[in-house]
């Protein structure tokens, strides 16, 4: 491709990615793009790239969640997007600046990507110029400026352009394109190794499964394989980290997030011009995906099933034709029969008609509409598969295929409309056993695969309506067509946030332990940078995940319970940093055993407070075997509790602080300790238990009373798996030992996941 060719198109991007961000670049060191939220986790995150050396046991260490280890694997580790970023924080000097810098290349990045696809697919300038500001500046970026690794996804369109030119060629050269684009791709998001992957699979069954070329499948599954080494002792990481510390995703999350199958017409609410349509919004399902490119994909649909109606077929593939065209039709007619329905509903309200044995009837259009959309898609799709037997190397078809499948893809495990869940299974239910498919939280993000393929489409029709136009027409169409995209996306810009205040003084915490109060999201973001950013060592955290006994943690820094210290302080003192507005917390802090005050400003208190060892996990004997439990509350799944099964529980939702639950170990035997665990539920704990003893099950003595935070953070400290609590108390004989919550909030749901009664140590 010639200088002349790419370099306007690339000088106008940058200056619309200027536009956008000019409140950014006005303050570019010292404010943060968009929001102090995530957007500081991912600015720590490219910060810590460009200071220590990926793949090294120092970089997996992020300085957050002591003393848990591995932290950097809580969250994306971002090496596609720093290969971008680390260039420009070596010469900025500045995180601040790199990160906001970084972020706005993505919009020429992903501009150009799209127009060196564009321009092999075409030859054609325009239409390359008009893909390259359909991808690069769709709305969905604008819905995901929190989060840059969903922005960098410039490294897709540039693999797939390796693999249709080597299809093309047979020249491997342009295998390293692909797999350098794969390999970068997937490097710059966990969502993208999988959802591009995804693509990339449909993109070789299309062009190289259905057309029996075997050697080239062969060659671009070895390409792949080798492009995938250096992501192999990454991919390890993750996953024996998240084993090692029972990480999953359940399927209510994603359900959650997926988008809802209206979710098509809700727009960004800071759009220009279309923030008012706001039709089935849910988190990250903001899917609008602009008037210009849904009218380009219409006519790119039409134009592509005119041209398979008119192509000439072999009598074998007539007859297949043949069947797939009645099948077609059944379909249509049934799209057209529900859609009816709809229709009447809609204006004539709820109806029902009964005739002998014939009972129809139509309350609301719920079930109707998502039947007739069913059947519209499943049409739809149908059709292009015919036009793929007929023409096995359209593009055209393959990339309007292709985004029908991955929008179907982001409606997530279990289908939505109009906010009501269906309860019947989506597509992506056939994906779900895929490795990594299972971390996905967020099936909605599929539909950034859906704007790769909307955006090469509309490049696509783009030519072939500009194939026989003179210059002035092409010039002309290119004008208005660029001002309609850009209409559908446009914002009025990209705003700059203050970062969080500094330290009080950040040279008493080089290199030591700091923790920050209170326990929150937002402060805990601000700690994360502080710490990746400062050189400490932080208490708090922030990431996609949190260790089990986080939660525990946070329950104790908002009661002032002092075992939000003592569990931090054996290896080291503690730094702790309070609000000066905290006056409860500043309180507690200063009242710790030697606590100092080092520094004050920024309208917050520094602390020290000294090494102790002074309270070390209890030792305590072995579990006493359980006869019987009972308790007033769930009686019939009691056994749950008692099954040594980790992963199963009991629960007691009705007023748990009222209900009780009792073991009976059979016959009086000494007891010290009860250790009770929520398993994988650290997210709801109880922050105090009553523990009381009795010899007949008549008299009973209180064993303890009061707060299990500390026990908590020792158990999951030592067992990340599972939260576990070993709760001592004062030996003595006992039969039965009886367990209830109490100072409980009004929302707290009493779980337990396995109770047992130890002997002394």
């Amino acid at each position: 491709m010639r200088a002349s060719a790419w370099g306007p198109a690339a000088l106008v991007y940058t200056i619309l990615a200027a536009v956008l961000g000019r409140d950014v670049l006005a303050r570019l060191g010292t404010a943060i793009a968009n929001d102090p939220g995530d957007p500081l986790l991912t600015a720590a995150i490219l910060h810590w790239n460009a200071t220590h050396l990926p793949w090294s046991e120092a970089w997996w260490q992020f300085p957050i969640y002591y003393p848990t280890r591995d932290a950097l694997a809580f969250s994306e580790h971002l090496l596609g997007l720093s290969v971008i970023a680390s260039p420009i924080a070596w010469l900025t000097g500045n995180p601040l600046a790199s990160y906001n810098l970084t972020l706005l290349l993505t919009f020429p990045l992903c501009a150009m990507a799209m127009f060196a696809l564009v321009y092999y697919l075409t030859r054609s300038v325009p239409a390359a110029f008009l893909a390259g500001l359909a991808y690069g500046f769709t709305p969905y970026r604008v819905s995901n400026l929190p989060h840059i690794q969903m922005l960098a996804s410039f490294w897709a369109p540039l693999a797939l352009l390796g693999l249709h030119a080597f299809l093309d060629s047979g020249k491997r050269r342009w295998l390293v394109v692909f797999g350098a684009g794969w390999a970068l791709q997937a490097a710059a998001n966990w969502y993208s190794l999988v959802l591009f992957s995804v693509l990339v699979g449909l993109w070789v069954a299309w062009f190289v499964i259905l057309q029996r070329r075997w050697r080239a499948l062969g060659e671009i599954a070895v390409a792949t394989l080798v492009a995938a080494i250096p992501l192999l002792p990454i991919v390890y990481k993750y996953l024996s980290v998240h084993a090692h510390h029972g990480f999953v995703r359940s399927v209510g999350e994603m359900r959650e997030y997926s988008a809802d199958v209206a979710a098509v017409l809700c727009a960004p609410s800071n759009l220009t011009f279309w923030g008012w349509v706001r039709v089935a919004c849910r988190g990250e399902g903001e899917l609008f995906p602009g008037v210009a490119l849904f009218a380009l994909f219409v006519l790119a649909l039409v134009m592509t099933l005119r041209a398979s109606r008119g192509d000439g077929a072999t009598a074998t593939v007539s007859r297949s034709s043949r069947t797939i065209a009645v099948i077609t039709r059944l379909l249509l007619g049934v799209a057209a029969v529900y859609a009816l329905i709809v229709a009447v509903v809609l204006i004539a309200g709820p109806w029902r008609i009964e005739a002998g044995f014939i009972r129809l009837s139509a309350s609301d259009i719920d079930k109707p509409l998502l039947v007739a959309l069913t059947a519209g898609v499943a049409a739809l799709l149908l059709s292009l598969a015919a036009h793929a037997a007929r023409r096995p190397a359209s593009a055209m078809a393959f990339y309007l295929f292709a985004a029908v499948v991955t929008w179907l893809l982001a409606l997530g495990p279990t289908v939505t409309l109009m906010g009501e869940q269906s309860g019947r299974p989506g597509p992506f239910v056939l994906i779900q056993a895929l490795p990594g498919v299972a971390g996905l939280r967020v099936p909605a993000r599929f539909w950034l695969m859906t704007g790769i393929c909307l955006a090469t489409v509309a490049g696509l029709v783009t030519a072939s309506l500009l194939r026989r136009a003179n210059a002035r027409t092409m010039a002309g169409a290119t004008v208005i067509g660029g001002l309609a995209l850009l209409a559908d996306s446009w914002t009025g810009g990209i705003p700059a946030q203050p970062p969080p205040a500094p330290v009080p003084d950040a040279r008493l915490l080089q290199n030591g332990l700091v923790l920050t109060l209170p326990i929150e999201p937002f402060p805990d973001i601000a700690s994360t940078w502080r710490a990746a950013t400062g050189g400490w060592t932080s208490v708090n955290g922030y990431s996609g995940y949190a260790p089990n006994y986080y939660t525990a943690l946070s329950l104790a820094a908002k009661s002032g319970d002092a075992a939000m210290f003592t569990p931090f302080q054996r290896e080291r003192d503690l730094h702790v940093i309070v609000p000066d507005d905290a006056a409860a917390l500043k309180t507690v802090v200063a009242g710790q055993p030697g606590a100092v005050m080092t520094a004050r400003s920024q309208g917050s208190t520094q602390y020290r407070l000294p090494r102790r060892t002074d309270r070390l996990p209890p030792r305590v004997g072995t579990a006493l075997p359980v006869v019987a439990s009972r308790s007033d509350c769930a009686s019939e799944t009691v056994r749950l509790a008692f099954d040594d099964d980790e992963t199963s529980k009991w629960d007691c939702l009705t007023s748990p602080e009222s209900h009780w639950l009792t073991v009976d170990v059979g016959r009086s035997l000494p007891v010290a300790a009860v250790a009770y665990s929520v398993g994988s539920y650290g997210w709801n704990v109880p922050g105090a238990l009553a523990i009381e003893t009795s010899v007949d099950g008549t008299v009973w003595e209180m064993a303890r009373q009061g707060s299990i935070l500390a026990e908590l953070i020792d158990g999951g400290l030592a067992d990340p798996a599972r939260l576990r609590a070993v709760l001592p108390f004062t030996p003595r004989e006992a039969r039965y030992v009886r367990v209830r919550p109490v100072g409980q909030q009004p929302d707290f749901a009493w779980f337990v996941a396995e109770l047992d009664v130890l002997g002394p140590g």
